[in-house]
């Protein structure tokens, strides 16, 4: 125990030198650290710490998640987690799913698969993440176990018919930013938060307002944003690696860094947008864990055939679900 809170306390001092460097206006270059000592780090003082997925559904990401909650440290200082892959109508159904009970798998795949997003979740990290954090809370008193937060717009799709009532749904960015500044910081909690880089870049998206920006003009400075740096033949990919662990999660704080003010290919500082760069192994070697071939039902599908025809006007989910949906 006092060899983890020595090493917790050596993460943050390296933190809080680097963020201090960087209100003098000068420049620092430092090691990276272990990923998921650095995120409990952060949580000393930010309440929310983000992590943007560039990509949905990549293996190694999804490794880490698990490694994250089943961490003593994690588990001791977060008390919510937040998930883009969740409708916000099977709160309900989550929270006795991730607390225990016996809840047939038929009903537990509603909280992936009916979200307002159609199909983006049946890659099985997120199944697979949701298993573990039920697997810790079993082992947690019940004053202790981590809540999941549904953070996607509710929808019921028996009554969605048309994309024009998909639309009406609006941007989920305002469903994410309300659970989170409503469960999470009114209540003075603290949590990890799951969300698409789109969802999460601190100078929001496209020229249009995310939840990130939208909880900061509530609370300034409540959260720390890490992105999985997913840059392929990037020659400063070498700087995130942590040193002797070519392929360990690590963190890179990029705050007064050279790293986080060298322009990226778009002209702007990296730091301007995100806190951290996460690293969970080589950009070229990320794989994306697709669901089984064959292993969505023909009911299943046809329901899908129809949100897809909803949201997007034809039938790509079967080619992004692939041989997952044949039969």
């Amino acid at each position: 125990m006092r060899k983890q809170i020595f090493i917790s306390l050596m993460v943050v001092s390296t933190l809080l030198a680097t963020q201090a460097r960087a209100a003098s206006g000068g420049t620092i270059d430092h090691p990276p650290v272990d990923a998921v000592q650095g995120i409990v780090a952060a949580f000393q003082k930010h309440p929310v710490v983000v992590i943007g997925e560039w990509r949905h559904g990549i293996r190694q990401l999804g490794n880490f998640y698990i490694l994250l909650v089943r961490d003593p440290a994690f588990q001791n200082t977060v008390q919510d987690i937040v998930i883009e892959f969740a409708s916000r109508n099977n709160q309900a159904l989550l929270d006795r799913y991730v607390n225990g009970e016996d809840v047939p798998i038929e009903q537990v795949r509603h909280i992936w698969r009916d979200t307002t997003k159609v199909a983006s979740w049946e890659s099985p990290i997120y199944a697979e993440w949701l298993a573990a954090i039920r697997e810790v809370n079993q082992k947690l008193p019940p004053v202790h176990r981590l809540r999941v937060l549904a953070g996607d717009t509710a929808i019921d799709w028996s009554r969605i018919r048309t994309h024009e009532d998909w639309a009406k749904l609006g941007d989920n960015n305002g469903s994410f930013a309300a659970v989170i500044i409503n469960e999470v910081l009114a209540k003075h909690r603290r949590a990890l938060v799951v969300l698409g880089g789109n969802h999460v870049a601190k100078l929001g998206h496209r020229g249009s307002p995310n939840a990130s920006t939208i909880i900061e003009s509530r609370y300034p400075g409540s959260l720390y944003v890490v992105i999985h740096h997913l840059i392929p033949n990037d020659p400063e990919e070498a700087l995130l690696k942590l040193p002797g662990k070519p392929n360990a999660p690590a963190l890179y704080d990029l705050a007064g860094t050279a790293l986080g003010s060298k322009l990226d290919r778009n002209g702007i500082a990296p730091e301007r947008y995100v806190d951290a760069w996460l690293y969970v192994g080589p950009a070229e070697s990320m794989t994306e864990a697709r669901p089984v071939p064959g292993s969505l039902d023909q009911t299943y599908m046809k329901e899908l055939d129809r949100r897809s025809l909803i949201e997007w006007g034809d039938l790509r989910i079967r080619r992004f679900l692939g041989a997952a949906a044949s039969n």
